[in-house]
């Protein structure tokens, strides 16, 4: 640093030093408030059944069964008034079990059911929502008209007694979820006033391979939250953009899941009895779950029914995949000559898959072919790689979805380094558990040699293998400061290679085991980083605290951690549970921009943009004064995002319709996420997250925003 810089940097450290003595006061404020709000609440938490879980990334919450949404049926007379009603065919409407002994009910018990009307049905589905009646006459229900928009449902309508005959009839299977509002589900109106085409068409483009935590959250609950259909009023009955029964839209959801490699949510979601295994896109999920489970036997029948079911139908419905997987299925039976068949209609219909063809031929006649490359590696592969007993080629993991990522992870077949790459790379997409990950990690072995220079080897060396090493060195080291270098190094090299939340969460056991202290100051910053990107705000707010006290006394290592963590923790309390420190902000972030000036840097603008930009789409107050200099800033070309995406999310945000929000936001973002996109269209995002009630959501996604721009 210059000298010009040196005595700019210590004008601006003196200037904001005054702010430091707000900052002294608030841990001590900060939780006297926390306690106060604990004791007030603690008898609601002891009697509340279930709590809101939180939200930081991870595996969804585990269901025992789909749910079906709630619904009050209106009352009915016989059963054939029943069906004239709601237009559903008998078979899915009429109960033939009794529900106490599991017999079949006689016509008389038919009968007798129908007569009795002394209870509502049992509800199944969800309350529809409906429009208010136009004056209707003191004392006469009136008849609610068709389904309305977010907000609609009045105290007036819930007491009428009864919903739209159409409703019952529209019970839909895309009504099918596992998660309600309580588990993080936006709720059965999440759709409601969104028009079905819109959903169907943007469902398939939604980014499901992204490294951003708060886009696999965002995605994982818009597709398995419990909720009413969009409005398919406007569709055409049984066209492209209808879906009379509602299956094309749960099989564009489970299609999603299976692409995320959410093998859990999607078995459970299969295993819904109204699934039919004939619909295409349910038996191609089902079938690439059971192959990368090596379930070959099960996959080959579900493929069996598949094309026996086509043949009866009358469709072609022999696609590609089917004969691939049938091939292989009678590879495995020794059927030569129905092989050969097969492999003459592929190559007939243009199929260009040389892997699949080498590994057809040495399981249908036992010799072992040479095989160098997969190209873009499928289950079906790796189900014939296992069952032809080789090794999976090194090319494997390049172009792998998530799915095939997490199976490559924990196959026998696979290289130790193949493993690896594949398992930080299932991790980091949201298709491996973490604890699996530290499993993997713990298995590498290494030498003294790599354990002494394990910095000096994640520096040159970054990857897989160092962030094994690293993890390992943290775990048994016992001091505490080299513990701590350890992390730092681990979170570089994860930020190397694009995998920083990984290395966040396979290390942040070890990492909140060290106790904030003020002679770490220069672990102070990067810790509460990695605390704040894993949602645990106390504890980086613990490091703040630490390190405000030698701040004040001039060092200038915990100076330079509280202008890193004051603006971060202050952009991550959605729930002002740090309310003293808004007081302090305007200096922390004065001082801040004066350090931007006085290093020089060449992106302070886009920096300072982004910072304030986001503060203002969160609601908190920035100053003119604060924006005044960003005013100077030189003209640069900015890549922007779709304006027509921008402009429909304002308007869905505008009507508080939340699912159309959370899909036009993710869409938005796309794959690269909350790190590249323009500040102006994620400020759009986050006021828009904000405008729908997920206040949460939008504080963590401006955090992971200034987190990838090197905050």
């Amino acid at each position: 640093m210059t000298a010009f810089q040196n005595n700019a940097y210590s004008n601006y450290l003196g200037r904001f030093l005054a702010a430091l003595s707000l900052l002294a006061a608030v841990g001590t404020a900060g939780a006297t408030a926390a306690e106060l709000r604990l004791a007030q609440n603690s008898t609601q938490i002891q009697t509340e059944a279930n709590e809101l879980p939180s939200l930081t990334v991870g595996p969804p919450p585990a269901s025992k069964s789909p749910i079906m949404p709630t619904i009050i049926a209106p009352k009915v007379g016989t059963g054939e008034e029943r069906r004239r009603s709601t237009g559903a065919p008998p078979k899915s409407l009429k109960l033939h079990l009794d529900p106490k002994t599991g017999q079949p009910l006689t016509p008389g018990q038919l009968k007798n059911r129908d007569r009795q009307s002394e209870q509502t049905p049992r509800p199944l589905h969800p309350r529809q929502p409906e429009k208010p009646a136009a004056t209707p006459v003191a004392g006469v229900i009136a008849n609610p008209g068709p389904r309305g928009n977010v907000g609609e449902n009045t105290a007036a309508n819930a007491g009428s007694g009864g919903i739209q005959v159409k409703a019952l009839g529209r019970a839909k299977l895309s009504a099918i979820g596992l998660l309600n509002e309580a588990d993080g589900g936006f709720g059965n109106g999440m759709w409601s006033g969104t028009p079905l085409p819109l959903v169907m068409g943007m469902l398939p483009r939604l980014p499901i391979v992204t490294a951003s935590p708060l886009m696999q959250s965002l995605n994982r609950r818009l597709l398995l939250t419990t909720a009413l259909p969009p409005d398919d009023a406007g569709a055409g009955s049984g066209g492209a953009d209808g879906d009379d029964d509602g299956s094309a839209l749960v099989a564009l959801r489970i299609e999603r899941l299976a692409a995320a490699g959410n093998s859990e949510a999607v078995a459970q979601l299969l295993k819904f009895a109204p699934l039919s295994s004939y619909n295409g896109i349910f038996a191609h999920v089902r079938v690439e779950a059971e192959l990368l489970a090596g379930n070959v036997r099960q996959a080959c029948s579900v493929v069996r029914n598949q094309i026996g079911a086509s043949v009866e139908n009358g469709a072609a419905g022999s696609g590609v995949i089917w004969q691939k997987v049938m091939a292989f299925c009678l590879a495995l039976d020794g059927q030569s000559a129905q092989v050969e068949l097969y492999e003459q209609l592929l190559y007939e219909n243009g199929v260009e898959d040389e892997a699949f063809f080498t590994l057809l031929a040495g399981l249908s006649s036992g010799e072992v072919l040479p095989l160098e490359s997969v190209g873009h590696v499928e289950p079906l592969h790796l189900a014939m790689l296992r069952a032809a007993r080789r090794a999976i080629p090194a090319d494997a993991v390049e172009k792998a979805s998530p799915a095939v990522l997490r199976a490559i992870a924990t196959s026998p077949n696979a290289a130790l380094d193949m493993r690896l790459e594949a398992a930080e790379q299932a991790e980091t997409l949201g298709a491996l558990p973490t604890e699996v990950l530290r499993r993997i990690y713990a298995s590498v072995p290494f030498t003294a040699e790599q354990s002494a220079d394990s910095l000096m080897l994640a520096k040159s060396q970054p990857g897989p293998s160092a962030s094994a090493i690293l993890y390992q060195v943290a775990q048994i080291d016992v001091q505490v400061e080299s513990r701590a270098r350890v992390l730092a190094a681990a979170w570089r090299n994860g930020g190397r290679t694009g995998r920083y939340m990984t290395a966040v969460r396979v290390n942040l056991p070890i990492t909140r085991s060290i106790k904030p202290d003020a002679n770490l100051a220069w672990f102070a910053a990067p810790a509460g980083r990695a605390l704040l990107a894993a949602g645990d705000t106390e504890a980086a707010r613990a490091w703040l605290m630490a390190v405000v006290e030698p701040a004040r006394a001039g060092q200038p290592e915990a100076a330079a951690a509280v202008l890193a963590l004051a603006p971060l923790i202050y952009i991550r309390d959605a729930e002002q549970n740090f309310p003293t420190l808004a007081p302090a902000m305007e200096k922390v972030m004065a001082g801040w921009w004066q350090g931007e000036v006085a290093n020089n840097s060449t992106e302070r603008y886009q920096r300072g943009l982004r910072l304030f930009g986001l503060l203002t789409a969160l609601g908190k107050d920035v100053s003119g004064k604060l924006w005044l200099p960003l005013f100077e800033a030189p003209d640069s070309d900015i890549l922007q995002a779709s304006p027509s995406l921008l402009m429909g999310l304002d308007r869905a945000a505008a009507s508080g319709r939340t699912g159309e929000v959370v899909l036009l936001s993710l869409l938005l973002l796309g794959e690269r996420g909350p790190s590249v996109i323009d500040t102006i269209a994620l400020g759009k995002i986050v006021s828009a997250l904000r405008r729908v009630g997920l206040e949460e959501d939008a504080s963590a996604l401006a955090l992971e925003g200034l987190l990838g721009a090197g905050f």
